[in-house]
Parts: C-alpha cells; structure tokens; sequence
C-alpha cells in the first residue's frame, strides 16, 4: 500500500460532498487508517459518518464492493483487483472510481536540460523505493541524448543509500513484503533474460523481514517486453530510445496504462502538443511527481477511472439531479 496516511485523506472530499464513508485499508497498512478515525472521533466527528472496517481485500473489500446498500466504491490499488471491484459494484450498478497501476513515462527531448532531467528522473524511480503508481518507471529518450543522460542517471543513483527508512541518512527504503520482493526480483531476471542492458543496480538483500533492491536501470528495453510494459512496483527504470516526436509519443503511448506521464523539453510549442497526445491522467512538464491536492488525479485506459482531489474530488462523490418546475399552469395538451 503506497502512501497509507495520504489514501484516507480522500475523506474531506467525501464528507465535503456530504457523504459517509466506511474506509478499508491495505491489510498490510491499516495503522495509520485507524489512528486517523481516533482522531476523527477525538475532533468530535458524530458517529457513523467516517467509519472503519480492516480485513483482506478479497474478503471485506469484496464485501463492500459487492453490497447492495453501498452507493460508491472508490479504488485505489493494482489494475486486476480493479477489475474484480468492477465486477462486484455490478449487483447494483454502483459508481465506481479506481486509481490502478500506472507504466509513467519519462519523455525527453533533445533540448531538455539534462541537468534537471537526470535527478528527478532518478528521484522518480527511487521515490518510496518504486512502490509509487506514479513513479516513472520508463525513460523514453530521444537518441541523441540517450547515453550522456543514462551516464547522468547512474552518477545520480551511485549517491543513492539503501537500507533502513528510519535512518534520514538513507534515500530508499525497503520493499512493503516478501512477496512483492520477490516479484521485483523476477522483473530483474527478465530483463536480464531479454537482453536489455543492465546499466546499474541490480542486486537485493535482506535483513530479517525488511527487503531491499538498489535503484536498477535497463538500457535497450524492447518496447514490448516485460519491463517496458508492465507495472513492476520497485525501483526499476526501463529505457529506450526515440528519433522523432512521433515515436516518442507512439512508445509513450504503447503500454495498457496512462496515469501519468513526465515531458522534458524547453520547447513550450512542443510541450503542449506532447501532453495534448500523450494518453495520461496526470502529466508533469519539466518536473515529476509533484504537486498538491487542488489538482485532480486519476488515469485513463487501464489505470483507472474518475478523479481524486481538486474540485472534481467532491464532485466525484455527488450525482446530479434534473429537476423541472412548473411555475403557473402548466399548458394544457388537450383543450
């Protein structure tokens, strides 16, 4: 579960709308969910407007996405329990709204400021150790600048400390659990398997429970394998190659997700009509993962539907009413 005291934070939008919510976190990160309704109740939030429920997805999740007296579900997690939340909210044709996966592009250009690009480019695959749904995982970079900015990239990440997110020295933590551990780990041994260039990283530890893998950099991603396509949820950044605007946004635009997208280029023209193309949710120019919570989140394709924050936050959690008065008598249709 990224993030697991922001995800919950949703709730002033839905008590804005003038909703009640019951809320279930990630059963790997319900703490931080439980603590905040003790302070809910604390600030004297009457009873049974904001409420928790903990549990496994696939049970209590399950339940709720399912029920016939719950009028909306909003999702945030992988794109495949995404789908089952659809299948359950069909009972009663419930609203839904999903925030899945996401394969982020890093789109730079041959003019970009490479000394800008190279540190959030590695930032953006290190933040929260990969385990971000807006981390830019896929560096798609025109040809001409590709090698100065992979060597600026690795020059970055050699900086980078591994190891215990408790100690502020360090710069990545550990992987949430073992299992998606093991799943980095497998994305690593086949990009090894395919071919692609292994430029930095690579290597994963232990330390009792907590689990760590460096900041790994792949150069000649195929654009259809594995790591160019699919959401690895770890710190691992897949790079390939473009000559012209075109296949720049053909590759950005080649993966099943489109929740965000990051743009690297000092030309203004060129970067407006790249976000207008390029199929994301949220997009970043010259920048990358930042912002705050007036702006709307979401995806398209397959990383979600519907928004989150911003003024469309409370609107997602509203429907809208036609209503038509008859002031006076109404005409007659049969005299």
């Amino acid at each position: 579960m990224e993030f697991p005291i922001l995800h919950p934070f949703r709730l002033p939008f839905v008590l804005a709308a003038g909703c009640t919510a019951v809320v279930k976190p990630a059963e790997l990160a319900s703490s931080t969910t439980l603590k905040l309704a003790a302070l809910l109740t604390e600030a004297s939030l009457p009873d049974g407007v904001a409420n928790v429920v903990t549990g496994l997805g696939s049970v209590v999740g399950q339940a709720l996405a399912g029920h016939m007296d719950v009028d909306m579900i909003s999702f945030t997690g992988s794109t495949p329990v995404g789908r089952s939340v659809l299948a359950a909210a069909s009972g009663n044709m419930k609203k839904v709204g999903l925030e899945l996966g996401g394969k982020n592009p890093q789109i730079v250009f041959a003019d970009a400021d490479l000394d800008d690009a190279d540190d959030a480019i590695a930032f953006g695959i290190s933040f929260s150790a990969g385990q971000c749904c807006v981390s830019g995982s896929s560096l798609v970079v025109h040809r001409s600048v590709e090698q100065a900015l992979v060597e600026r990239v690795k020059a970055v990440l050699e900086k980078v400390r591994v190891g215990d997110p408790f100690d502020a020295s360090n710069h990545v933590g550990a992987i949430v659990e073992a299992r998606q551990f093991d799943k980095i780990r497998s994305f690593i041994d086949a990009g090894r398997r395919d071919g692609a260039q292994l430029v930095c990283g690579g290597t994963a530890s232990n330390d009792g429970e907590r689990f760590f893998i460096e900041p790994t950099v792949f150069r000649n991603v195929q654009p259809h394998s594995a790591l160019a396509q699919e959401e690895i949820f770890g710190p691992v950044l897949s790079v390939t190659s473009f000559d012209t605007f075109e296949e720049a946004i053909q590759l950005a635009n080649g993966v099943p997700y489109g929740l965000a997208a990051s743009i690297w280029t000092r030309d203004l023209q060129g970067a407006i009509q790249s976000f207008r193309e390029v199929q994301a949710g949220r997009i970043w120019v010259n920048s990358t993962i930042t912002g705050g919570p007036e702006m709307p989140i979401g995806g398209v394709k397959q990383s979600g539907i519907g928004r989150e924050t911003g003024r469309y936050g409370v609107e997602e959690y509203t429907e809208l009413k036609s209503v038509h008065i008859q002031m006076g008598n109404r005409p007659r249709w049969m005299a």
